[in-house]
């Protein structure tokens, strides 16, 4: 707009290809749209803040008739959420009792969310590090892979290693993730993933990685002692799960008909 003739057209559509110009002729349906999520969002911030659960069926619910799926509920809704509660709490403006009952509420409400239908072959499977307790993030990483065509699977909280290793012997999935949220998760998973390596069937040829938020932190470096793969972004999770995947069978061509022997 502005940057070409006529230079004092101010229509929206002025400068847009014909194809994106006919999308914008919704363009206060999409607003009323935008605006009713937006008082949606605010709306779950406050009832997390007040603890109230009362209000969650009916947020779960509401956000549904607007079409939005669950994955769409968690990075458009919680993820948001917790971000803002997290700021508040460093600015001094929410105690940590108060931050620790809005994280529950929000456990509660993802808790409440549509299951997902359990989908084989499983391509990824989640696990807790050691001493992470924050178990929202793996969650939140199962339902966002999963939507992106990732098979996963999250098993929360944590497990001892031998029910680790029958799961993954029961499921065998191409990769075996660990959540690390603290630096000091790197280390233990590590330990886990060598003891992984010693109790699982040696028929399972998959691959373990380590992700989390205890990668992505300013100067944050780590090399596996135990030989998985680091993982900083979700991005580089779903790439490497990607690069494991056998390739479909392509169809066979049609076959034209035999004709009949004489």
């Amino acid at each position: 707009m502005g940057e070409d003739r006529p230079y004092d057209d101010p229509s929206l559509t002025h400068g847009i290809c014909p194809s994106c110009a006919v999308q914008f002729a919704r363009g206060d349906e999409l607003v009323d749209m935008t605006e009713r999520v937006r008082d949606l969002m605010n709306r779950i911030f406050a009832c997390a803040s007040r603890a109230d659960e009362r209000a969650i069926p009916g947020l779960i619910a509401e956000a549904g008739t607007a079409g939005l799926s669950p994955a769409s509920m968690l990075v458009g809704f919680l993820q948001p959420a917790l971000y803002r509660a997290g700021r508040a709490w460093q600015e001094g403006c929410m105690s940590v009792v108060e931050e620790h009952r809005f994280t529950l509420w929000c456990e509660r409400f993802l808790a409440q969310l549509p299951p997902r239908a359990p989908v084989t072959p499983v391509d990824l499977l989640i696990l807790l590090a050691p001493g992470n307790a924050h178990s929202l993030g793996a969650r939140f990483a199962a339902e966002f892979l999963d939507a992106r065509g990732i098979c996963t699977q999250v098993v929360v909280p944590e497990i001892p290693v031998f029910e680790a290793a029958k799961e993954i012997e029961r499921l065998r999935p191409l990769v075996v993730g660990f959540s690390c949220a603290l630096s000091s998760c790197l280390p233990e998973a590590d330990r886990v993933v060598a003891d992984l390596r010693a109790r699982i069937d040696a028929s399972w040829q998959g691959t373990f990685v380590l992700s989390g938020l205890a990668l992505r932190a300013p100067n944050a470096s780590w090399t596996s002692a135990a030989g998985a793969v680091v993982a900083v972004t979700l991005d580089d999770v779903e790439r490497l799960v990607t690069t494991f995947r056998l390739p479909e069978p392509k169809p066979l061509p049609p076959q034209s008909p035999r004709p009949p022997i004489p």
